[in-house]
């Protein structure tokens, strides 16, 4: 086995190991170019779901937003707690994390198909599908908090609450920046 497959499959399980809440940031590797290729794999999982979901028009400037806007927010609270040197290894597992949890959505998204007008409508399918959904995001948003806690050093309510106003943030910036526009 080559040292590339082993550090794939390393970060493979690794990133298994960080959404099943077993392992921390500091567990992954400092590397600033693996930072900054799981970003590209990223957005180009972002491009490809948009696509596949017929919401591809505006993806890409979605996702660097949202992307810099979670990553900007780590830095400030890392930079607050005077833990900045922990910036990489945070935000290569938030970036590997969320990739999980596009993925894991996606299958979901794509059967339950665009929401009809006006959302009373929806068949009992779309929404158990909702319903899983809404599981995988709030799954998300419990790994995140691990994640931020240990890197904070901080209970895992502070942790939460964090990414729960990072999400927001992302949600309103997002909105205000493409959907109120259309």
């Amino acid at each position: 086995m080559s040292r590339c497959d082993f550090t794939l499959a390393y970060l493979a399980t690794l990133v298994r190991d960080l959404c099943q809440l077993r392992r921390g940031p500091e567990e992954m590797p400092y590397s600033k170019p693996l930072l900054g290729s799981l970003i590209g794999v990223s957005v180009v999982i972002d491009v490809a779901t948009g696509s596949l979901l017929g919401s591809a028009t505006d993806i890409l400037p979605r996702s660097l937003i949202s992307t810099g806007l979670v990553l900007a927010l780590c830095w400030i609270a890392l930079s607050i707690r005077r833990f900045g040197n922990r910036f990489v290894q945070t935000a290569s597992a938030l970036v590997a994390c969320s990739m999980v949890f596009s993925l894991l959505i996606l299958p979901f998204a794509w059967l339950a198909g665009p929401s009809p007008t006006p959302p009373a409508e929806l068949t009992p399918l779309q929404v158990l599908l909702g319903w899983a959904i809404l599981v995988i995001i709030v799954w998300n948003l419990a790994v995140n908090a691990s994640i931020v806690r240990r890197a904070l050093e901080a209970p895992f309510a502070l942790g939460f609450a964090l990414v729960l106003a990072w999400a927001l943030a992302d949600w309103a910036i997002g909105h205000a920046l493409f959907d109120a526009a259309g």
